[in-house]
Formats: C-alpha cells, structure tokens, sequence
C-alpha cells in the first residue's frame, strides 16, 4: 500500500516511540517515550488510528482523499495531488521545492510567487515542466513520473530555467517576479541576445507612460510581438470627441455605427512614436479594428 495522507502524523508517531523526538510538560519538562509512566506507555501503544483502505483510479483516490480531510484544514490542489502521486518523486521533489529555505528558495525565488511550503514553486515547476514535455494536464505529468526514483530531472530544468533568466536580463526588477518563465525558456532559451541591447530596451520601456503593464516588457524585447504589451488607453472623453469628429463615421469601412458600437484606435501607432492624446484618436467599427490589429 501507499500512504496518501497522514504520512507526517505517522512519521511522528514512530519518532516519538523510538525516541526521534522530545515532548514538553509544563509540569514535568521534557519528556520521551522511556519517561512515561506505564500507564501512559499503554495509552499511548493501544490508541486506535483511524485507516481507510482506499482502491480505484487515481481519480478514485483523489476524490476519497477530498471526503476524508473534508472535515479538516482545506488542502491545496497541489497538496492533493502530492497525496495521490506519492512516491519516490513527489518526496524528491518536494525536498526541493516545497520546504523552508529549500534549493528553489535559494536559487529562483525572485522569480516565483507564493512560498515553497504552500506547494506554490512545485505547483508552478510542475505546470513547466509538463508543458515542456508535451503534457496537458499537471496530474498526468506526476502520474508519469510517480515511480522514478527521483527528481533530478525536474530540478534540472528548473536551475537551466533560472540560470537563462540571469544570463539574459542581469538587472533584476521587481516586475521579473512571478512571469511565466519556463514558456519563455522554452521559446527562446536558444537564442543568442545581447544583453547590453536588451538592457537600454528595458530601460527605456519602463520609463515609457504608453506601457501599462511593465511585466509584458520581458517577453516582448524577446518577441518583438505588440501583444505582448499593454497600452494604455483613451478615456470616454477621447472616444466621444473622436465620434463627433467623425459623425459616426467609421474612418475604415465609411460606414456609420452608434458610439457602443464602435472602439478608440491610435492613428499613428506607439510603436510609430504615437501617444494616447485626444489628436491621436479615431474611431473604427469594431470589424475593422479587429482586422487592423490582427485579432
């Protein structure tokens, strides 16, 4: 059988019978299993656990484990599946990425949301890691990898992850947290960059007004793809006096459509040097738009 959960209460359990730790009594000080009195050695050897024996798919178990803590302290969706993927793997992994000041901590936390002990670097090294195999779900990829006998593989591709995140952008900014780093490494970890270049880039996109969302600026001095930035936009003010320039007139189609109906557009685009300012907008149907930005 494979234990899928209450591995840590059970560990404990046998620690302190085999003197693997110390309780404290506020009467009585520290006390082991030897320093019991007979009668709390057979109190402590006959209390009964409560054991469910589980059997089915993987499915099956996930959905008894979710009856069975029903009860308890609500577990995280990664914590379930380190529950019904345990095996030498999911505990190689989680020494990893799942501890207090663990090797993902020391390396990449810069990079990753949440906390280790909250599952959140193995749940994202996870989501990487299948993704770059080819697999779609995150409980297939574990299911897949149950029985090996280690991580190192895993860990490898997140330190290769890492290390290319340092080598290309050196300057650390707080907007490179929590970025999808392991799809970037993947579509342009074999990319030769110039790092100075992709610096002054940087730099010269945060101090841009026009960007509203800073982090996009990563993926974009790589792709070189607009859609990659956030811009920001004109105000219902802008809209308005562009529509009665225009009396309604879509500038692209010539034909006519109510306010609701149609959308702000730049006349001449950021990347052109145009801004966000009311002589900057025009008012296309929402088709045209559309087609003009390639959506």
């Amino acid at each position: 059988y494979e234990m899928i959960d209450g591995q840590q209460r059970t560990l404990s359990i046998c620690e302190f019978y085999t003197h693997g730790f110390n309780i404290e009594d506020k009467d009585r000080g520290t006390l082991y299993f030897s320093t019991l009195t007979n009668e709390e050695k057979n109190k402590f050897l006959n209390y009964e656990l409560t054991i469910y024996f589980c059997e089915g798919t993987d499915k099956d178990k996930l959905d008894w484990f979710r009856v069975i803590n029903i009860a308890g302290e609500k577990l995280l969706d990664q914590e379930l599946l380190n529950a019904v993927y345990t095996g030498p793997f999911v505990t190689d992994a989680r020494r990893h990425f799942s501890k207090n000041g663990c090797p993902a901590y020391k390396l990449g936390a810069d990079f990753l949301n949440g906390s280790a002990i909250e599952q959140a670097y193995l749940s994202t090294i996870l989501k990487w890691a299948a993704r770059h195999d080819g697999i779609a779900k995150v409980d297939d990829y574990m299911a897949q990898h149950q029985f090996d006998p280690n991580a190192n593989k895993l860990w490898a591709y997140f330190v290769s992850i890492i290390t290319w995140i340092r080598s290309t952008f050196p300057k650390y900014r707080r907007e490179m947290k929590g970025l999808d780093w392991g799809a970037m490494f993947d579509e342009f970890g074999e990319g030769v960059y110039d790092t100075d270049v992709l610096e002054k880039q940087i730099h010269d996109l945060m101090e841009d007004d026009e960007i509203m969302k800073k982090s996009g600026i990563y993926r974009y001095v790589l792709s070189e793809d607009l859609r990659d930035l956030s811009f920001r936009t004109f105000d219902k003010k802008q809209k308005r006096e562009a529509y009665e320039r225009q009396k309604g007139i879509c500038v692209h189609c010539g034909k006519h459509f109510e306010l609701e109906e149609m959308e702000a557009d730049h006349i001449t685009p950021w990347k052109d040097g145009g801004t966000t300012v009311a002589e900057n907008c025009q008012m296309l149907c929402r088709n045209c738009n559309r087609v003009k930005g390639g959506k």
